[in-house]
């Protein structure tokens, strides 16, 4: 009797071992693809900036809804494009200080984000989809005002722009905060903490269930493998050292595949997407100042 209760024992903690080895990376991958929607709740009147609630749809059946944030007359247009599980609420500071500088600003919440159509994320595979429909959306509706375009992206939203950008010709300019050069990297990264076999099999299985969920292979979500159709584009990349999400070595390497006139700045001891938080003013004026020249305008902000 004993030694049949003990093969029982044995049998449970077998199954219950392999439950959780089945389970922890498939809810991983499951709470990532499929993030509950943050309500957008803070209305660009309360930054004091008059804007147009617009919507529009993608190429496959999405609807994204945004801001248009009109500047200057003869300003350039940016699309800031926020990062995974929040929505364009997130980047409001941003777009207020490229809309003080003179610059109209186009900010929209991607595909299963804020008020946008959909359920799910895929990192900024078909998320390039929404970037490319609101360029069109501006094609369509405003092409006689805004023909020089640039492009602010933080995190996802950088990986979204990288898979666009051979479609988005009119945009000449990117900046770029934390991003990710290879997504199964960062999926395996997330695991650091775990000993190297279990790290290795806890991030396989979660690429693996990922890839089913999004029905894409997240080897094919790889910005670093497209970073050549940036083209001589000049791109601006910040990063903070302490990045515990996207790892700065993450953006060091999608850096070194960026083919044009190019600028990284690593800031020390920062968390993900935090270096505007930290660097404020000296932040916007080095964004502005690299807008201005590259999008030759020269606007109304003074960033000397």
């Amino acid at each position: 009797m004993k030694g049949r209760n003990l093969l029982l024992g044995l049998g449970l903690g077998i199954f219950v071992l392999a439950l959780i080895f089945l389970l922890f990376p498939f809810l991983y991958a499951l709470s990532n693809v499929y993030r509950p929607k943050m309500a957008v709740g803070t209305m660009p009147a309360s930054y004091n900036l008059r804007h147009l609630s617009l919507a529009f749809p993608t190429s496959d059946g999405q609807q994204i809804r945004g801001w248009l944030l009109y500047g200057e007359p003869e300003a350039p247009l940016i699309l800031v494009c926020h990062g995974l599980g929040t929505n364009r609420e997130d980047l409001l500071g941003v777009s207020q200080f490229l809309r003080e500088a003179g610059f109209s600003v186009l900010t929209f919440d991607f595909r299963g984000h804020g008020q946008s159509t959909g359920h799910k994320t895929t990192f900024g595979f078909l998320e390039a989809k929404d970037i490319e429909a609101a360029i069109q959306f501006i094609k369509n509706k405003y092409a006689e005002r805004f023909r020089v375009l640039g492009l602010y992206a933080v995190s996802m939203g950088s990986a979204a722009a990288i898979f666009a950008a051979k479609n988005i010709p009119e945009v000449k300019a990117f900046v770029f905060d934390s991003p990710f050069a290879e997504l199964c990297e960062v999926v395996a990264f997330r695991f650091r903490y775990l000993p190297a076999p279990l790290r290795k099999i806890f991030s396989s299985l979660a690429n693996f269930y990922g890839s089913i969920l999004m029905g894409i292979n997240t080897r094919e979500i790889a910005p670093e493998a497209e970073a050549s159709n940036l083209n001589s584009r000049p791109v601006l990349v910040y990063h903070g050292g302490k990045d515990s999400l996207i790892p700065v070595s993450q953006g060091e390497k999608l850096f070194q595949k960026i083919p044009g006139p190019k600028e990284f700045i690593r800031i020390p001891g920062v968390a993900h997407v935090q270096s505007y938080n930290l660097l404020g003013k000296v932040y916007e004026q080095k964004i502005i100042h690299f807008f201005k020249v590259h999008l030759e305008y020269s606007g109304k902000f003074d960033s000397t």
